[in-house]
């Protein structure tokens, strides 16, 4: 590509008319580019004048560093992301590095007694206890198996996952779980002879099994989600209002101690403890997570700052409680540095954000 090609991209860029194709293209640049650095929002602001205003003299010149030079400036100066100069002398400024994405983090309780801490297991380990056989995958999943003449039945198992952290169990039935930041679930080594039954609180992605006579039973606080085969996202956090759960396929049976109701795929139900209220479902942003990213699709400040702390394990507190009901839509990597993700609400121009050791305070812009 030509510098003038570049530079008229980077213009459409700016201008924010560009293609999807341009501004994928745009930011695949970016993330080559060994830049961990961020400013304030002010400092980005007037950079971004000063830069982009230097880009039509210089691109008359004929020496190719000084052309170089300013498309890269003009290129860093209006990326969506956000950089950061260091300056220790601004207490809003600090080094964000010890901040980091979640990773494969879990503990497996066998019983009442053995404690395996899955992080620490290698890849292709196996490791037999009670007649349980557990294995870790290539992918780091754990699969889950029991031995025929084991008798386990009433052996009951838990896996924890804590903040920033997720895991993916394959249970001794071939059904697998994804299990979100600060979430568990508890299930038994062998399942019984009528159903398949375990518990969980957080979120989980389920994909179950296929066993007609043997229906898969999920308890999350007050209610009871039943299935035969299928895919579906549940979000049942112990200090969360409402339980979430989001069908993909199949059909589920979603029950409390008052109703009960089933859901189609593609719908979703929210459970307040009292009444289960169905509406269709935002399948992308509902699942994202399992994908390892984070969508939001008109979703208040909130509810976003809430899963990024789950994730990068953090604390966020607020300026005041406006704030938190902003609504916000956009997407990105749950494996970005928590500066760009911070910039990328920043840019909005209705917030701003100050981090001191682990926390993220929530101001007015």
């Amino acid at each position: 590509m030509k510098d003038q090609e570049i530079i008229d991209l980077l213009t459409r860029y700016k201008n924010r008319t560009c293609t999807e194709s341009e501004k994928r293209t745009v930011e695949s640049w970016y993330n080559t580019l060994d830049f961990k650095h961020a400013i304030t929002s002010g400092e980005y602001e007037s950079i971004k004048e000063q830069s982009w205003n230097r880009v039509n003299p210089i691109q008359k010149k004929k020496n190719n560093l000084y052309r170089y030079a300013a498309i890269l400036i003009a290129f860093l100066s209006f990326s969506v992301l956000i950089y950061y100069v260091s300056q220790t002398n601004k207490p809003n400024l600090v080094e964000l590095s010890r901040i980091k994405p979640g990773t494969n983090r879990a503990t497996l309780i066998l019983g009442q007694k053995d404690s395996l801490d899955l992080t620490q297991l290698k890849i292709g380990s196996v490791v037999e206890s009670n007649g349980i056989k557990i294995k870790k995958l290539a992918d780091g999943t754990i699969s889950y198996e029991v031995k025929q003449t084991a008798s386990t039945t009433g052996l009951h198992n838990k896996l924890i996952v804590p903040r920033g952290g997720q895991y993916r169990i394959i249970l001794s039935d071939s059904s697998v779980i994804l299990v979100n930041s600060e979430s568990e679930i508890e299930f038994p080594s062998r399942f019984n002879e009528t159903e398949r039954r375990i518990k969980m609180v957080g979120e989980g992605y389920f994909e179950v099994a296929k066993h007609k006579s043997k229906p898969f039973i999920v308890q999350s606080k007050e209610q009871e989600v039943t299935v035969l085969g299928t895919k579906f996202n549940i979000e049942a956090y112990r200090n969360d209002k409402y339980i979430t759960t989001t069908l993909v396929e199949g059909k589920v049976s979603i029950a409390s101690e008052k109703e009960q109701v089933l859901l189609k795929p593609g719908e979703q139900s929210i459970f307040d403890g009292e009444k289960i209220l169905i509406s269709k479902a935002k399948i992308a942003s509902s699942t994202a997570w399992k994908d390892n990213l984070f969508i939001f699709q008109s979703v208040p400040l909130g509810n976003i700052m809430q899963k990024i702390a789950r994730w990068y394990n953090i604390e966020v507190t607020f300026e005041n409680k406006e704030l938190a009901q902003i609504q916000f839509t956009g997407s990105i990597s749950k494996y970005q540095d928590i500066e760009q993700v911070l910039q990328l609400l920043e840019m909005t121009d209705k917030v701003k954000f100050a981090i001191e050791h682990q926390t993220i305070y929530v101001k007015t812009k």
